[in-house]
Parts: structure tokens; sequence; C-alpha cells
């Protein structure tokens, strides 16, 4: 029976020393977020489990928005939650232990009632992708009931909406 270490070992898909997840700028200048794949998020054979992927989109999504200066613990603080309403995951190709994925975060609607983002993972250095997601997103209130986004959050999703198209 394989196991994780019996995985393949390709070293042409791993980042270098000093290009690992470690180094994914914790202060919010790059929204790419790279991450290392976990022995823990893998399976028996060394391949990242499905469910570790909308994972990967949450840190993206909140990596992405850290960079554009709409960081999430600050809407979180105003009583907002954007509830996930919908999650869509397309599996391309297999990341594997200890590889560098690379999570591109895009935002392509916003609604007061509503937000869509898209989602592009690449295994680095390569650029294979291994998948591609969305999510939806719901502001809701302290109570869990859905509400409008105010516009101190709006304006600023909309003018990055309509600068990123």
């Amino acid at each position: 029976m394989p196991s994780a270490a019996d995985a393949p070992n390709d070293a042409s898909r791993r980042a270098q020393p000093g290009q690992g997840p470690e180094e994914s700028d914790p202060n919010g200048a790059d929204p790419t977020l790279r991450l290392r794949v976990r022995f823990a998020e893998t399976d028996q054979m060394g391949v990242a489990h499905h469910s570790v992927y909308p994972v990967w989109m949450e840190a993206g999504r909140v990596q992405w928005m850290r960079t554009h200066g709409l960081p999430y613990v600050d809407i979180e603080a105003d009583g907002i939650s954007l509830a996930v309403s919908g999650l869509e995951v397309n599996y391309r190709a297999a990341a594997h232990f200890d590889d560098v994925i690379a999570v591109d975060t895009r935002l392509v609607t916003v609604r007061s009632r509503l937000l869509r983002l898209e989602y592009l993972l690449t295994r680095e250095p390569d650029g294979t992708v291994i998948a591609t997601g969305a999510t939806v997103h719901v502001p809701t209130d302290p109570a869990g009931r859905a509400m409008r986004l105010p516009p101190k959050w709006l304006e600023p999703m909309t003018a990055l909406l309509e600068s990123e198209a």
C-alpha cells in the first residue's frame, strides 16, 4: 500500500527556499496568497484532499480583502459577517504534499446584498491550474439575518470592481 512518502516528489514543481507560504506577505501588499500543502491536508497518497480547497479559497479571499483596504476583521468589527451562500470548486489537477499553491482572488459581483468572488489556484513554479472556483456571500448581521452592506463597505468594493474591469 503506498504511503505519503511514496507520493510523487517532482522537484521541478517545488518552490525553492524563500518562496514558501511563510513568505506570503502577512502585511497584505500582495493580493496573491501562497501556501504550501501541509501533510495533514493530504490523503494516504500525498494528494491534497478535496475538502481543503474551500479553506484555501477563504484564506485567499481574506488576503485579497486585506490588500485592497477591506480587512475582514474590520468588517466583522462593524457587526457584519459575509456568510457563504454558494460555493463552487472545479478540480483540474492534483496538488501534492509540499507543493506551493498560489491563490488568486477576483471580485466579480458587488451588490448591496450579495458578493461573488472567483478563484484561480495554480501550482508554483510551473503555473499548472489545479482548481478554479467561486463563492457567493450574503452580508448578515450579528443575529445571522441578511442585511444590506453599508455604504462604508459597499462603495469601496464597487470602486474596486469597476477599476478591475
